[in-house]
C-alpha cells in the first residue's frame, strides 16, 4: 500500500513544487536592502524567521487539519564593491514543527540550507558564474502524505558565458549542473540528475533577441526497493535512466516601452532504458506589463514535459497569471492564479491525467527595511481520474521576518 501510495503521492510533491515555486516565486521584492555589517569587503546580513502556518486538507487518502511552526536563522553575505566579481552566500537553519488540530500527529525536525555563487572575470567577453549548494532535510519531505523521508540534497554547476556585456549582438552561455536528491532507506526514490545547456542568443533591432537553446538532461533513479523483494541484495538491484532532449528557439523583446513579451517552440525527445520514448512539440509564451518599475501582471502559457518518480514522465499544459505590486515603499502584494492539465505516462506505476488549479496571494508590509510582517494564503485543488491522487488544500501562513 505504501509503495502504491508513494507512486501516486510523489509525482504529486514534484507537481506541486513545479507549480507554486515557493513563498518568493511570484516576484522578486521591491524592498530595499537592509543596513548589514560592513566588514573587510563583505557585507554581512543576520537574521531570523518565524512561520506560523494552519493546514487543511481534503483528500481520499486522509482529511485532516492541522498546522505548523517554522523558526529559522539564517546568515547572508555579499561583496561590498560588485563590479569586478559577485560572490552571495547563505547559511539557514531552520526548525520544523508540526501541530495536530485535527487526526495527524504532530512531528518535527531541522532543515539546514548552504549555498554560494558567484561571478567572476565580469568583463565585456567573459564571464563565469560557479554555484553550489546544499539542502538536508530531517521532517516529513511530503507534508501531503506526512511520510517522514530524511533526504539530502546537493546542486553543483557553473556557466559560461561569452560576450554578455550590454550591446552584445551575439552572445553565448554553457552550462552544466550536478542534481542529487538521496534519500535515506528510500534508495527507490533517490535519483541523480546531469544538465547540460547551452543558449545561443542574438540580439537585433532595440531590445528585441532571439535564441537557440539546447538542453540535454540525463536522470538516473535508483529502483532496487522497487524491483527486488531483497532490498539488500546488489546483485539483483536494477536502475533507470532516461535521456531528455531539447531544443527550441525563442523570440522575445518589447512591443512597447512597458509592453514585454517571449515566444518559444521546439522539439523535444526522451529515451528511456526500459525500451519506452517520447518526443513531442514543445512551447511556451509570456506576456508582461509593468505600470511601474514596481507594479506588473504577467501572463504565461507553457507546453512541454517532464519526469516525475520511479522514471515515469507527465506531459503538461500550464497556464499562470500573476500581479505584483510594492506600494509606498513599505506595501508588498502578490497574486497568482493557475491551471495545469497533467497527463502521466507512467512506465513504473500507474498512469493517471490530472487537472490542477491553484490560487495564491501574499501581502507583507516592511515597517523598515529588513523587518517584515506578512500573509499568505495557498488554495491547491487536483481532480485526478485516480481517486486516490484528488484533494483540495487550504494553507495559510503568518510570516515574520527580521534581517539586519
Amino acid at each position: 500500500m505504501l509503495k502504491r501510495v508513494l507512486q501516486i503521492g510523489m509525482p504529486l510533491v514534484c507537481l506541486l513544487l513545479s507549480i507554486s515555486g515557493g513563498q518568493q516565486a511570484l516576484a522578486e521584492s521591491g524592498a530595499p536592502e537592509p543596513n548589514g555589517i560592513h566588514s573587510g569587503g563583505f557585507v554581512v546580513h543576520p537574521g531570523a524567521t518565524l512561520d506560523i502556518a494552519a493546514d487543511v486538507n481534503d483528500s481520499t487518502i486522509s482529511d485532516k487539519s492541522d498546522g505548523l511552526i517554522d523558526a529559522g536563522a539564517y546568515v547572508k553575505t555579499h561583496l561590498e564593491d560588485e563590479s569586478e566579481y559577485v560572490w552571495n552566500n547563505e547559511v539557514k537553519f531552520q526548525w520544523r514543527q508540526f501541530w495536530g488540530i485535527g487526526d495527524s500527529n504532530p512531528d518535527g525536525g531541522a532543515n539546514v540550507h548552504v549555498i554560494s555563487a558567484a561571478d567572476l572575470f565580469k568583463t565585456r567577453f567573459f564571464r563565469v558564474a560557479p554555484t553550489l549548494s546544499y539542502t538536508f532535510t530531517n521532517e516529513p519531505e511530503d507534508e501531503y502524505l506526512r511520510q517522514d523521508y530524511v533526504n539530502h540534497s546537493i546542486n553543483a554547476g557553473a556557466a559560461f558565458y561569452i560576450q554578455p556585456g550590454a550591446g552584445a549582438i551575439f552572445s553565448e552561455r554553457i552550462a552544466y549542473n550536478f542534481h542529487a536528491h538521496i534519500y535515506q532507506d528510500r534508495s527507490d526514490i533517490t535519483y541523480f540528475k546531469h544538465r547540460l545547456e547551452s543558449v545561443t542568443r542574438w540580439n537585433f533591432l532595440p531590445n528585441t533577441s532571439m535564441s537557440l537553446n539546447i538542453d540535454f538532461t540525463p536522470v538516473t533513479y535508483l529502483e532496487d526497493e522497487r524491483k527486488n523483494s531483497d532490498r539488500n541484495d546488489p546483485t539483483t538491484s536494477e536502475n533507470s535512466t532516461s535521456l531528455p532532449f531539447r531544443i527550441k528557439y525563442s523570440l522575445q523583446g518589447l512591443l512597447t516601452p512597458r509592453l514585454s513579451y517571449r515566444l518559444g517552440a521546439g522539439y523535444a525527445f526522451a529515451y528511456y532504458t526500459n525500451d519506452n520514448s517520447e518526443h513531442m512539440f514543445v512551447m511556451d509564451a509570456k506576456l508582461k506589463y509593468e505600470f511601474t518599475d514596481k507594479i506588473s501582471i504577467s501572463a504565461e502559457y507553457k507546453k512541454d514535459f517532464d519526469n516525475a518518480i520511479y522514471g515515469d514522465y507527465q506531459k503538461y499544459h500550464r497556464v499562470t497569471a500573476k500581479f505584483y505590486g510594492f506600494w509606498i515603499n513599505h506595501l508588498e502584494t502578490k497574486l497568482e492564479l493557475g491551471y495545469g492539465h497533467f497527463d502521466y505516462h507512467a512506465l513504473a506505476g500507474e498512469a493517471r491525467v490530472d487537472d490542477h488549479f491553484t490560487a495564491q496571494a501574499n501581502i507583507a508590509y516592511y515597517f523598515f527595511p529588513g523587518l517584515s510582517l506578512g500573509a499568505e494564503y495557498r488554495l491547491r485543488y487536483n481532480n485526478s481520474d485516480v481517486d486516490l491522487a484528488g484533494y483540495t488544500r487550504h494553507l495559510v501562513t503568518l510570516n515574520l521576518t527580521y534581517e539586519y
